[in-house]
């Protein structure tokens, strides 16, 4: 969304009528809830710094009728008549001193006098180019070796999207850092850290004592067997299933077998430690959670437990470690070693021009081969026959003009799939648990991650993620929080201008869906754009929301024909979907190939865009002819110029 459609749909969520889902069911049909129109997305916070008192603070730069200058006291602090005094560092008296501006204490209207810097910067960098935003409301990544990455190849739909590497993977955690600048004593801070991922990245951080760094690196390793010997049973039952005569499958395989074990940690001539991968299996199956595995098997500390769980695995997001298992520890931490190295230094990709460009990749890719699209007419039920199988959607009716009424419309369909969400009030599953992700997109002015590597080309370029492990005391929070601090690198924000430069700012967490959590995770949200912006950075404007979202799908397992999507919850990468999109396409065709480019529909492609290629073979066979003409006619006159001479 651009800014000003992030405004506009911060003003439907607001102003949206209140809809009421009714327990009774009416026979033969599933009521549904509008997507347009969750009932449990609401607006938790927003501010900008254009007029805002509370951003008039002691110290900050400031405009005045008579020039810029630096505030000396925050508005309301005396009972002075003229209590605001601004000084003006931009003038200079006869005496070599800078004059001092008293205005009133009222600066909160339209026509205040003083007016911050930073509302002077909302006003010209972000509502004067409100269009060169690209903001997403669920931003998402892509792993760099991964469902996704396979699915967009494997489609061609990636020929309709472009990716950058994420340039930085960092950590909040506590390092013995300088009290300041010139002092020489050191204390425990927290601040970002780069987590080390490759084996160059573990021997060189700081962040550990030697002896962490060899039981890191050793875990790693044995993390790597895994992800092979796991990756090897899948190649097996793979080459089984998928046989063909010239043997291409078969080349694809080892080519990808031959990749994961070139990015292996271990050296090529080390055995394998089987007593430990044992071990490992075995804590699988007994569903060992993957802290304890780690503190027992392993001897991690609590500094490289939150590498390894909250910043490599990306897993616990709810705080609550003791129920994360070994088996999705694993998996999730061999899902990154995979990626690692593939484009870039880190794992991860980031489309160009938001996320949102990977869903209009697909609609644009189904439209060609004949995939149809209705608009502006929401679903209101799914029909159901008398043998309990779908038969059909009913649509909305709508008007348009204020005059022109259109009425419901049923559609015939033996298969609906929707998201979950849409079915809460009819067949959700007994003891679901329900969760809430808070989100927030912040505007800052200034660049909020600093690149250490001073000869890297990509030094002031914004494509990090960020991870904040929960039960930190500054910030306060219970559940593990996602940022995402991107840049106009990918074409998501507007260019620099006189030197101010922008960056967009994604925080996600999960939270309980009580009113005094929700106004909890929001002051969290706040509290971490302030810890993590410093003095470096400047807020200039933020929307904070959340929704529900359920730990299980709604229970339709006695009606045919419905296929529910889950909710991919608050992870950064959108491998998930993919997965989910695989489940259910097998569900509607269980002996097709997932994403496979149909020789049939592509034929059909290339017959209706016939008469489109005979054109361009016209125009260039017009234009070979005129550029022969040309050589040929150089020659001519060549010739006649050296038989004069």
């Amino acid at each position: 969304l651009s800014f000003d459609a992030l405004n506009e749909w911060k003003s439907q969520v607001e102003n949206r009528p209140t809809i009421s889902m009714h327990d009774e069911e009416i026979d033969g049909q599933i009521s549904l809830q509008p997507s347009e129109s969750y009932a449990s997305l609401r607006i938790d916070s927003t501010s900008n710094a254009a007029r805002d008192p509370a951003y008039l603070k002691e110290g900050m730069k400031v405009v005045t009728p008579y020039g810029r200058g630096t505030l000396l006291n925050t508005p309301g602090e005396t009972n002075d008549a003229a209590s605001v005094k601004v000084h003006l560092n931009h003038w200079t008296m006869a005496d070599g001193k800078s004059p001092i501006a008293y205005f009133g204490k009222d600066q909160s209207t339209d026509d205040a006098e003083i007016v911050s810097m930073d509302a002077m910067m909302f006003s010209e960098y972000i509502e004067k180019r409100q269009r060169s935003f690209a903001l997403d409301l669920s931003p998402a990544l892509l792993f760099a070796n991964g469902d996704a990455v396979d699915g967009l190849i494997k489609s061609c739909v990636s020929e309709y999207c472009e990716f950058k590497s994420i340039i930085g993977l960092h950590l909040f955690m506590k390092k013995q850092q300088k009290k300041s600048r010139s002092s020489k004593d050191e204390e425990m801070k927290s601040s970002l850290s780069k987590v080390p991922c490759s084996k160059r990245d573990v021997f060189q951080t700081k962040l550990l004592p030697p002896l962490d760094k060899r039981r890191l690196m050793k875990f790693l390793q044995l993390a790597s067997d895994y992800a092979l010997s796991v990756q090897t049973q899948q190649v097996q039952t793979i080459v089984e299933t998928e046989r063909t005569d010239d043997g291409s499958s078969i080349a694809s395989l080892n080519e990808r077998q031959l990749q994961q074990g070139r990015s292996l940690y271990r050296p090529q001539n080390k055995k394998v430690a089987t007593n430990d991968l044992e071990i490992l299996q075995q804590c699988i199956k007994d569903d060992m959670s993957f802290e304890k595995y780690l503190k027992e098997h392993h001897t991690l500390s609590d500094d490289m437990m939150k590498i390894v769980i909250h910043a490599m695995a990306m897993g616990a997001c709810n705080g609550n470690q003791s129920e994360y298992s070994t088996r999705n520890g694993m998996n999730d931490l061999c899902q990154h070693l995979q990626a690692l190295g593939k484009f870039g230094s880190t794992a991860f990709l980031a489309p160009l021009y938001g996320s949102g460009e990977l869903s209009q990749a697909f609609c644009r890719s189904a439209a060609v081969h004949g995939g149809t699209y209705l608009l502006r007419r929401g679903p209101k039920c799914i029909k159901i026959n008398e043998s309990g199988t779908a038969c059909g959607v009913v649509l909305n009716g709508c008007h348009y003009d204020g005059n022109i009424e259109v009425p419901e419309k049923i559609i015939a369909a033996k298969n609906v799939i929707l998201p979950s969400q849409m079915m809460k009030g009819a067949g959700r599953r007994d003891g679901a648990l329900t969760h809430r992700i808070h989100r927030r997109i912040s505007i800052l002015r200034g660049k909020l991650v600093k690149n250490d590597d001073t000869e890297s080309e990509i030094t002031n370029e914004q494509r990090h993620v960020i991870v904040v492990p929960p039960g930190d005391e500054g910030i306060g929070n219970t559940s593990l929080i996602h940022g995402l601090a991107l840049d106009e690198s990918v074409n998501i924000a507007p260019y620099p201008i006189n030197g101010v430069d922008t960056t967009i700012l994604y925080l996600s967490t999960l939270g309980n869906p009580s009113e005094e959590g929700i106004i909890n995770h929001t002051k969290v949200l706040s509290n971490t754009v302030s810890t993590l912006c410093g003095d470096d950075c400047v807020e200039l404007y933020q929307l904070g929301y959340s929704y529900e979202v359920d730990s299980e799908c709604c229970n339709t397992d006695q009606i045919s024909g419905i296929h529910l999507c889950r909710s991919r919850g608050m992870t950064l990468a959108v491998d998930s979907s993919f997965v989910e999109a695989k489940r259910i396409f097998h569900e509607l065709c269980p002996d097709d190939n997932f994403l496979k480019l149909s020789t049939e529909m592509d034929e059909l492609v290339k017959e209706r865009q016939a008469g489109f290629g005979d054109d361009e073979d016209e125009e260039f066979k017009m234009l070979e002819s005129a550029m022969h003409l040309i050589s040929a006619s150089d020659s001519n006159t060549d010739a006649d110029e050296s038989s004069t001479s």
